[in-house]
């Protein structure tokens, strides 16, 4: 049995007014139209999320809703303010070692560098996928996904450099 683990960044978030706070940033016009792409990506790859972990921030909060439409049911979601503090997302590991091992398949929607940086880490990466590890080290943008399998049925086998990386995709490769 393996574990799926698939992390997002939020789509392009809108910088038009600085005096809201950063937690309260929605969607540019560019971020609402690729959210649902990538929601249909995800439905078309069946990576149907079974648990969605996502930030309280109001661009995740928008990313998802528009993710959600290319799915026939609604997605099982968790607001955790850990995943909008995250930093490099270290600290999110633990967080996945204490899910529920009946879970197959949980998404995380977050920020950067914290998805980029776990994507960089948790993957076993292979020679013939140097040029995805280059694309992503040199940027994660917004709206993209990277999913990995980890060998095990238990979360406690999501650890650095365990994955399997089974797609990456960014909205601008969608178009």
């Amino acid at each position: 049995m393996t574990k799926i683990l698939t992390l997002m960044r939020h789509a392009k978030s809108s910088w038009e007014d600085y005096s809201q706070s950063d937690l309260d940033r929605p969607l540019a016009p560019r971020g609402k139209k690729a959210a649902p792409k990538m929601g249909q990506y995800l439905y078309e790859n069946s990576l149907s999320p079974d648990l969605v972990i996502c930030s309280p921030a109001q661009r995740t909060r928008e990313t998802l809703s528009r993710l959600q439409t290319a799915f026939p049911d609604p997605l099982p979601v968790k607001y955790d303010k850990m995943v909008y503090s995250a930093g490099m997302g270290h600290g999110l590991i633990p967080l996945l070692h204490n899910m529920s091992d009946e879970l197959q398949h949980i998404m995380i929607l977050g920020h950067n560098p914290a998805m980029q940086e776990l994507s960089l880490a948790l993957i076993s990466w292979t020679d013939d996928q140097e040029e995805t590890r280059q694309k992503i080290l040199r940027k994660f943008s917004t709206g993209a996904i990277t999913s990995m399998q980890f060998e095990g049925d238990s979360w406690s086998a999501v650890n650095l450099g365990k994955g399997r990386l089974s797609h990456f995709a960014s909205p601008k490769q969608l178009a």
